[in-house]
């Protein structure tokens, strides 16, 4: 068969205009030389609108069994994919080398399917749609999965991968932590813990047990999730823990694992108040960690004496805008740990401090319009019983306890009249403690070091918020112990990943703003300062715009592909920040239904 192809042929007329014909032409071989012959002429195109030569093209197709082009109206739509968010987990995934990890930790597990392929599965619906496994066996095609290879996903799987993954959990933490410091290029010398909670449903699993609800539903059993992160957030390793457990117990376990797990032989433990205990002191000091504790702003170590004396915030060292700190004298502070070594660090914000006396003077607003009323009712007349001292005092504290305002008034009830009034020697007190907290360390680090890097301890408040909130780790359903901690290490993973972009792409961004900082012309350091401001990502942000971002399965004249929508500037900059290059705007499917990657 020759091959025929389409020519347009330029001529140039003695009137001097040009002239373009479309020819049919035929290829042939003579010899050693390929020629070309006209087998038919369609004649002077210019004389066509653009709309008749189409009408040309197809009928000419129309001779043809198999089309070769088409309109609009051959296009076919089936579903649109959530793809930003799987491509970006994905290309993250390959970087850790995640997949090969579990391969590798169950490699002598009979295993019959692929844990690995669940795994990010569910991974990646927690940042897309954190629900039920039911609900994204259900939904798994609107997700972009190419790597999810062809068998049949079984929902079964899903809850069988939890099983294998709590199996491995302590080599595939290892090999994460591993690949992490290389990739984001890290030594680990300061590590933040903190504990959290989540409830559970019905009341089979053992680790189950009612304790103190973060989630504020003491009428269900839950379980403690401890956290151990770097600095800039991202998970070390974790542990569940039974739900009555307290912060402090759990201290040991995490100390153990730092040190045996993960080799770590020197690094600042950096911790709240709930985990200061002598023995739990004692347990670093011998495991080589220096600590950094903070202690809350009522506690007895924050003694009225200890703010008193140092109430002059002239004295204070500004670090921030919103943080001032002072170190003082360790024999001027009512504490029991004095060895060697140890130094306190007084801080105060000044933002905090404002937000206290804002919801103090709040409550003592809403207390005293709760007494006037009490005070007002007992000063009508009624029939029947008379009130009774103790059930009008009764009354009084539960307005205040309400509160939490009893130690700011002064209360009378004699002869049915109802007095009070403010006890403004303590709220004198209490306004010293607003905005203030206590550190105490046996680091040599400077003060302003020390006081930053308690700081970042909110950094896991933060992770905590985002676990719970943002990836919907409760409540949990599952019942086998197993299952709840496997269910939680994916929600870990997929805060990892979070993190990860976070830090990427933060780190991209400092290093554009030190180039803008360079740029000498002050206007147009604002202009680049100000739109770069802009673009300044929490991770949570990032996964949202990642969300925006999606590709649509269709057909046309016969063959099955994904058509990437295009992708916002804000979503062009995340990408490119992290370094992941933008896929192609085409992405094959082949016969089988399975995604083709193109290059």
């Amino acid at each position: 068969m020759t091959p025929l192809f389409a020519q347009i042929v330029s001529t140039k007329k003695p009137d001097g205009k040009t002239y373009k014909y479309l020819h049919i032409v035929e290829s042939y071989r003579e010899g050693g030389t390929v020629k070309k012959r006209r087998v038919a002429s369609l004649g002077n195109i210019s004389q066509y609108s653009e709309r008749e030569i189409e009408q040309i093209i197809r009928t000419l197709e129309s001779l043809l069994q198999h089309r070769t082009t088409g309109s609009i109206d051959d296009l076919e739509t089936h579903r649109v994919l959530q793809f930003g968010v799987p491509y970006v987990v994905q290309f993250l995934w390959n970087q850790l080398g995640l997949s090969e990890a579990i391969r590798h930790a169950l490699k002598d597990r009979e295993v019959t399917f692929d844990v690995a392929r669940y795994v990010q599965a569910m991974v990646i619906h927690r940042l897309v749609d954190p629900s039920s496994k039911l609900r994204l066996f259900q939904t798994l095609d609107d997700l972009y999965l190419p790597d999810a290879g062809s068998e049949p996903w079984q929902l079964r799987h899903f809850y069988r991968a939890l099983d294998y993954l709590m199996d491995i959990k302590p080599q595939l933490e290892r090999a994460l932590y591993s690949r992490l410091t290389d990739l984001l290029n890290f030594k680990l010398s300061l590590v933040l813990y903190d504990l959290t909670s989540t409830h559970l449903y019905g009341h089979e699993c053992p680790l189950g047990e009612h304790g103190y609800s973060r989630t504020h539903r003491p009428d269900l059993e839950q379980v403690e999730l401890g956290l151990l992160v770097t600095p800039e957030g991202i998970p070390i390793t974790h542990e569940v823990f039974a739900g009555n457990v307290s912060d402090k117990e759990t201290v040991p376990d995490i100390l153990t694992r730092l040190k045996e797990q993960f080799s770590v032989e020197q690094c600042v433990f950096v911790g709240d108040r709930g985990m200061v205990t002598e023995k739990n002191m004692a347990l670093m000091a011998e495991a080589g960690f220096p600590y950094i504790v903070g202690f809350h702003k009522r506690g007895r170590i924050v003694s009225d004496r200890l703010l008193e004396e140092f109430a002059d915030l002239a004295n204070y060292v500004q670090l921030k805008d919103n943080l001032y700190y002072l170190e003082v004298p360790r024999n001027r502070v009512e504490d029991d740990e004095k060895s060697d070594g140890v130094r306190y660090i007084l801080c105060y914000n000044p933002e905090k401090a404002a937000h206290d006396a804002a919801f103090r003077e709040s409550a003592m607003a809403e207390t005293e319009a709760g007494l006037l009323a009490l005070a007002e009712r007992l000063m009508q007349t009624r029939r029947g019983r008379k009130p009774t001292n103790k059930g009008v005092m009764l009354k009084v504290a539960d307005l205040l306890t309400k509160k939490g305002v009893e130690a700011f008034f002064h209360v009378d009830y004699q002869d049915g009249v109802l007095t009070y009034a403010r006890d403004e020697g303590a709220l004198a007190k209490e306004a010293l403690r607003d905005g203030k907290f206590l550190i105490r360390t046996n680091t040599t680090f400077p003060a302003g070091d020390v006081v930053l890097s308690y700081k970042t301890l909110m950094g896991i408040e933060r992770a905590f918020r985002q676990i719970k909130n943002f990836l919907d780790v409760g409540p949990v359903y599952h019942w086998n112990e197993k299952r709840v901690r496997g269910h939680i290490f994916v929600c870990v993973l997929a805060y990892l990943f979070e993190q990860e972009m976070q830090v990427l792409y933060r780190r991209q961004w400092q290093r554009e703003a030190e180039a803008v900082r360079a740029i000498e012309d002050e206007k147009e350091r604002d202009r680049e300062q100000a739109e770069l401001d802009q673009r300044w990502y929490s991770g949570e942000a990032i996964v949202r715009e990642l969300r925006r971002w999606q590709a649509v399965h269709a057909t046309f004249l016969g063959k099955e592909f994904l058509s990437v929508t295009k992708a916002s500037e804000r979503v062009r900059s995340i990408v490119a920040s992290l370094g992941i290059p933008m896929p192609s705007k085409t992405i094959w499917v082949s016969e089988s239904g399975r995604v083709q990657k193109m290059d």
